[in-house]
C-alpha cells in the first residue's frame, strides 16, 4: 500500500478499533444477558405475525415500529430461535457504528473551523472525542444492553446515516448519495417515531453552516425535501392498527417542565452527576437541584464557546439536543420519561458534540491566549484534559455500576430459566418465591430518575420468561412473600402476585426461594408439593399440648455434603393448624450440645403450617452450613409466641425425648 494511502487508512483503523474497544469495555457483559423486560412481549409478537403482517399492524402493542421487528424476524428465521447472544451483539454493534458516525460527522461538520494552527484538518481529534463521549453517554445504560430498546439504537443509526449520506451528497454532488439519504430518512420513522426529525436536524446543520445565507434557497429546498419522508410515513402510522389510536395529546405545562428538566439533566451530565449528592447533603428538591446545576452547566458551556470565538457551528449541538428532546417533552408523561433514559439516545449525539466543542474550544483558547508562554499554556491544557478525563471515568463507572445490576438480574433470570426447564421436564411446575423483577442502587448519582434496571414487567405472563429464552413451553409461578423479604443496600422489586398456596398445593410443584446478598441473588430448593400419602406409617406425629390438633412427619432425612447439611422433611397436615405453630431443626453433637439450628416455617419460611389446606403434603428442604463432625438432627414443632413445644409421638403413641425426633446424619 502506498505511503499516502496508508496515512489515510491508519487513522480510520485506529478510530474503528477505539470505538469497538470502548463499546466492549462499557457494555461487553451484555453478551451474557438473557432476553428480558419488553423482549417478553416483543418477541411473542414476532412469533405471532408474519413479516408482511408486521408492516400492516402493531397488534396489541401501543406503537407501530415494524423495522426492529423485521430485524428480529430475520434473526429468528436464520437460526430457528430467538438467540440472546446474537440480539445483544447486534445492539452493541449498532451502538459502536453510531459512535463511529457521530465522530465522523463531527469531524466533517467542524472541519472548516480549526481551533488553532496545526490541528488535524480531517478533524480526527474532534472525531475521537465526540465518539467517545457518545459511546460513554451515561444514560445509554438502559438502551444498549436491552434488546427491546433496539428501536432507539436503530432510529439513531438511520438518522445519522441519512445525515452522513446527505453530507456526502453535499460535498460530492453525486445524486446517488442524496437518494440513499432520502431512503434512510424514509425508513427512520419505521424504527421509532423520532425518525421524523431528520428534516429538522438537517435544518439545524444547514442553518449553522457558513453558507446558510449564500445558498439559502437551495438549503430551504433540501430541508423541505428531506422532511417529505416524515409526511409520507405519517398516514401509514396513523392508520396502522395498534393498542392506542392515532390521536396526539400535548401534555400540560407542568409535565412539559418536568420532562424538560430530565432532558436538561442528561444534556448537562458533566455537572448534573453531582445532583444526587447535592440533593442528599443539602436536602434540596430534586427538580430544583437539576435545573440549577443544568443551567450553570449550560451557562459555563456558552461562556467557554464565546471566549473561544464561537462560530455559527457552535449552535449545532444546542439545536440538536432541543430538536431531539421536543417529541418526548411535548407528548410523553413524566412517569414514562423519568423511567426511560433510553429516550435520551438521539439527544446524546448533540450532548457529545457540545462537550467536545467546549473541551476543544477551551484548549484552543488557552493556546491562543498563552501563545508566547509555554509555562502557562501547558498546565492549563493539562487541567482541561484532566477534567475531561474525570468526566469520561465518571461516565464509565456509572455505566459499569448499572451493568452490574444487569448482570445480577441476568444471572438470577438464567437460574430461573434453567430450574424451570429441569422441573418441567420432570413433570412438575416451578414455583419461585421472591424472584426480583427490578434492581436499583441504594443512592442515585443524578437527582432525577431511579437509575435502576427492570427485567420482568407485570404485564408479561411469567411463562414468557422461559418460553422466549428457550423456545419451550413452560409452567411456572412467581409469587411474593414479604415476611421473608430481606433488607439490602440496594432497592429491588418482587413479583406482583401474593402466594395462593391452596391452589399451588393442588399441583405437583417444586418451590425455590430467592436468597439475597451483596454478591448476587440465588435460588435454593425449599421444598415440593406431593400427592396424598400412601398407607405407609408416618415417622412421627405432633400434637398441640391440648391434643386437639395433629400434624404428621411422614419422612425425614439428613444428608451431609461437604460442609452442607441438607435436611429434607415431609409433612402432612390433615386439619387446620393454629397460627403460631412452626418448625425447629436443631443440630447437636455427640455430647448433646446444640451446635446449629435452622428454625422457621416450611418452604424457606414462605408457607406457614397454618396456611396449609387440610390434606396437604409437602416436602420441606433446609440446608445448614457445618464443619465436618458427628452430629444428630432434632426435628419438632413449637409455638412461636410461648416457645412451648408440641408433643412428639411415635406411631405407637410413645413420646420422643424432649418432644424432638432424632434424625441421624447420613
Amino acid at each position: 500500500m502506498p505511503v499516502k494511502n496508508r496515512s489515510k487508512v491508519i487513522p480510520w483503523v485506529l478510530y474503528i478499533i477505539w470505538c469497538m474497544v470502548i463499546t466492549l469495555l462499557a457494555y461487553g457483559t451484555a453478551l451474557r444477558l438473557p432476553l428480558f423486560f419488553d423482549d417478553l412481549v416483543h418477541l411473542p409478537f414476532v412469533d405471532k405475525y408474519s413479516l408482511v403482517e408486521m408492516w400492516q399492524t402493531a397488534g396489541s402493542l401501543a406503537y407501530y415500529r415494524p423495522l426492529p421487528f423485521t430485524v428480529w424476524d430475520i434473526m429468528y428465521t436464520a437460526l430457528g430461535r430467538h438467540d440472546p447472544l446474537l440480539q445483544h451483539g447486534f445492539n452493541l454493534l449498532l451502538h459502536m457504528v453510531n459512535g463511529i458516525l457521530v465522530g465522523w460527522l463531527a469531524g466533517q461538520l467542524w472541519s472548516k473551523f480549526a481551533l488553532f494552527k496545526g490541528q488535524d484538518p480531517s478533524g480526527w481529534l474532534r472525531s475521537f472525542l465526540s465518539a467517545t463521549l457518545f459511546l460513554l453517554f451515561p444514560f445509554s445504560y438502559q438502551a444498549v444492553p436491552w434488546v427491546g430498546s433496539l428501536a432507539h439504537l436503530f432510529v439513531t443509526f438511520l438518522v445519522l446515516l441519512s445525515l452522513a449520506t446527505y453530507w456526502q451528497y453535499r460535498q460530492s454532488g453525486r445524486k446517488v448519495w442524496g437518494a440513499l439519504s432520502l431512503v434512510f430518512a424514509f425508513l427512520a420513522p419505521f424504527a421509532h417515531e423520532n425518525g421524523i426529525l431528520v428534516g429538522p436536524l438537517l435544518a439545524a446543520i444547514l442553518f449553522t453552516g457558513q453558507d446558510w445565507r449564500d445558498r439559502l434557497m437551495r438549503n430551504l429546498g433540501h430541508i423541505l425535501l428531506w422532511s417529505l419522508p416524515a409526511l409520507l410515513w405519517l398516514p401509514i402510522w396513523w392508520f396502522a392498527p395498534k393498542a392506542v389510536d392515532g390521536s396526539i395529546g400535548i401534555r400540560n405545562g407542568e409535565t412539559m417542565f418536568q420532562n424538560s428538566a430530565y432532558f436538561l439533566q442528561g444534556a448537562t451530565y458533566p455537572l448534573t452527576w453531582l445532583g444526587g449528592w447535592v440533593r442528599s447533603r443539602l436536602g434540596i428538591n430534586d427538580m430544583t437541584v437539576t435545573v440549577v446545576l443544568g443551567m450553570i452547566a449550560l451557562a459555563g458551556a456558552a461562556l467557554i464557546q464565546w471566549l473561544g470565538r464561537a462560530t455559527r457551528r457552535s449552535l449545532l449541538p444546542w439545536l440538536w439536543v432541543f430538536i431531539a428532546a421536543i417529541p418526548a417533552i411535548l407528548f410523553l408523561s413524566f412517569d414514562y420519561v423519568i423511567n426511560g433514559p433510553r429516550l435520551l439516545m438521539l439527544a446524546s449525539v448533540g450532548a457529545a458534540w457540545l462537550w467536545t466543542d467546549v473541551a476543544l474550544v477551551a484548549i484552543g483558547w488557552i493556546h491562543i491566549a498563552d501563545r508566547r508562554s509555554l509555562n502557562r499554556r501547558w498546565p492549563r491544557m493539562a487541567l482541561v484534559l484532566a477534567i475531561f478525563g474525570v468526566l469520561l471515568l465518571q461516565n464509565y463507572i456509572f455505566i459499569k455500576n448499572r451493568m452490574s445490576l444487569h448482570e445480577i438480574l441476568g444471572q438470577t433470570q438464567q437460574q430461573a430459566i434453567s430450574l424451570t426447564t429441569a422441573t418441567n421436564a420432570a413433570g412438575r411446575k416451578a414455583v419461585f418465591v421472591n424472584l426480583p423483577t427490578w434492581l436499583a442502587p441504594g443512592t442515585t448519582t443524578y437527582a432525577l430518575g431511579h437509575e435502576g434496571v427492570q427485567f420482568l414487567p407485570n404485564y408479561a405472563p411469567p411463562e414468557t420468561l422461559v418460553s422466549v429464552n428457550t423456545g419451550l413451553p413452560a409452567e411456572l409461578v412467581i409469587i411474593r412473600y414479604e415476611a421473608i423479604r430481606p433488607e439490602m443496600p440496594y432497592h429491588y422489586g418482587l413479583g406482583s402476585s401474593t402466594a395462593d398456596w391452596p391452589e399451588i398445593a393442588e399441583t405437583r410443584s417444586d418451590v425455590f426461594v430467592a436468597d439475597y446478598d451483596l454478591a448476587g441473588i440465588t435460588f435454593r430448593p425449599a421444598g415440593a408439593f406431593l400427592p396424598p400419602p400412601t398407607s405407609d406409617e408416618p415417622l412421627a406425629f405432633f400434637s398441640d399440648p391440648m391434643g386437639s390438633e395433629r400434624i404428621e412427619l411422614l419422612s425425614a432425612k439428613a444428608i451431609r455434603d461437604k460442609n452442607d447439611l441438607q435436611v429434607n422433611l415431609t409433612w402432612h397436615v390433615e386439619g387446620q393448624a393454629p397460627d403460631q405453630v412452626t418448625v425447629f431443626v436443631h443440630v447437636i453433637d455427640e455430647q448433646g450440645r446444640l451446635i446449629s439450628q435452622l428454625d422457621g416455617d416450611p418452604l424457606g419460611g414462605s408457607f406457614p403450617l397454618s396456611q396449609w389446606p387440610p390434606g396437604t403434603s409437602a416436602e420441606d428442604r433446609r440446608v445448614i452450613t457445618l464443619e465436618d463432625g458427628s452430629e444428630t438432627v432434632l426435628i419438632g414443632l413449637y409455638d412461636r409466641l410461648s416457645g412451648e413445644r408440641w408433643l412428639a409421638l411415635s406411631t405407637e403413641e410413645d413420646s420422643w425425648p424432649e418432644d424432638a425426633v432424632p434424625i441421624p446424619v447420613e
